[in-house]
């Protein structure tokens, strides 16, 4: 953090900047990167829209801005995959455009030996010592409970009475549900909506937006998408299996905003069907996904999709003018009704004159 620090610093001060530093829920699982919140508000749109990762080698890359969410969805899970992201390195991104960021990794692996080996111990001390801020385990945590607790594998037992307000916290943050065989059909709304695996409420594990985009998945289908997987599944693959479906059901859901490849279609494909037999509620998903694959080449094409707005546009605009000129014609023809109007009323005047004329001049004398 430190050398991206000075690394931002020295970056021209008329482009806007932030540093985030990458955590699993950017680049292991759920690929979701919110952005800073005082950024979006002072320097980014409100609407979704497409925005530009320009990497160190001056490449390009197209991701999907939610601006009610303010973060990156589709396309930052393959730029972080392609550039070897890691958890733990800090990315800067630098505002060099409306909608496009210069992105600057500073790798956390890129130091000597002995400051890795310092770095190594300095983390297992951290992670022996504390929890998260929410109250979750982390994965040497989870493991020397599972050691500790010959009962529950999942739900560290009190050691000594030192440990007693480490143990309180960490169970206010994977609870053991009251009840763990509670049906979708009992979830009146998402304040009563649990994320439950084998007894554990494991709603820490996911931001609020993530749970509530599995929320409205599980409403969709009227259950649990996770019921049935399989049983003593790893807590860590369990969370994985959730967060790479809702990070497919919002990559299909942004294909109205940023056509998907071929390519990311199948990798998708690909995934639901593993994560399927693994036991998690995804047929709908893989429908919609066949669904796409179904569709013409030209119907996934951005340029395609692009023309079409074009033409779309050009057509409205077309029919903007016939509007214009039916109008002008109507005036027109209201004219010509008026004209009419009259030439009768000066015809039938002068019929009368002409008439009365005859009568005075045929009168008897």
């Amino acid at each position: 953090m430190d050398r991206a620090v000075e690394v931002q610093a020295k970056l021209p001060p008329e482009h806007p900047s932030f540093v985030k530093r990458m955590l699993q829920s950017h680049v292991v699982r759920g690929f979701w990167l919110g952005l800073p919140t005082y950024f979006c508000n002072k320097h980014l749109p409100k609407e979704d829209t497409g925005i530009v990762l320009e990497d160190q080698n001056g490449q390009d890359h197209q991701t999907l801005y939610l601006g009610v969410k303010q973060g990156l969805s589709a396309g930052w899970r393959g730029f972080a995959i392609k550039h070897d992201i890691k958890v733990g390195d800090v990315v800067i991104f630098q505002l060099v455009r409306s909608t496009k960021f210069k992105v600057y990794i500073i790798r956390a692996n890129e130091f000597t030996t002995a400051d890795g080996a310092i770095g190594l111990l300095n983390l297992e001390v951290h992670k022996k010592g504390k929890l998260s801020k929410k109250g979750c385990f982390d994965d040497a945590k989870s493991r020397e409970a599972e050691k500790a607790s010959p009962v529950d594998d999942k739900v560290p037992a009190p050691q000594s009475d030192d440990n007693n307000a480490v143990v309180s916290e960490a169970i206010d943050g994977l609870r053991i549900s009251a009840d763990s065989d509670m049906d979708f059909g009992d979830v009146t709304s998402f304040s009563n909506f649990n994320i439950v695996v084998d007894s554990l409420v494991i709603d820490c594990k996911f931001h609020d937006h993530l749970r509530r985009t599995y929320y409205e998945l599980c409403c969709s289908q009227k259950s649990f998408l996770h019921k049935n997987l399989l049983k003593q599944l790893n807590l860590a693959l369990v969370v994985g299996v959730i967060m790479e479906t809702i990070s497919i059901a919002e990559g299909i859901r942004a294909c109205k905003a940023q056509a998907p490849s071929r390519e990311d279609l199948v990798i998708w494909k690909k995934t639901l069907e593993s994560l399927e037999l693994l036991g998690m509620n995804v047929a709908f998903l893989l429908k919609r996904i066949n669904d796409l694959l179904g569709l013409p080449a030209g119907a996934r094409d951005l340029s395609e999709c692009q023309k079409y707005k074009e033409l779309k546009s050009e057509r409205a605009h077309a029919g903007e003018k016939v509007k214009a000129l039916e109008l002008m014609l109507l005036n027109v023809k209201g004219v010509l009704q008026k004209m009419d109007a009259e030439m009768e009323e000066m015809e039938s005047s002068v019929k009368r004159s002409g008439l009365t004329l005859q009568q005075l001049a045929t009168a008897p004398w």
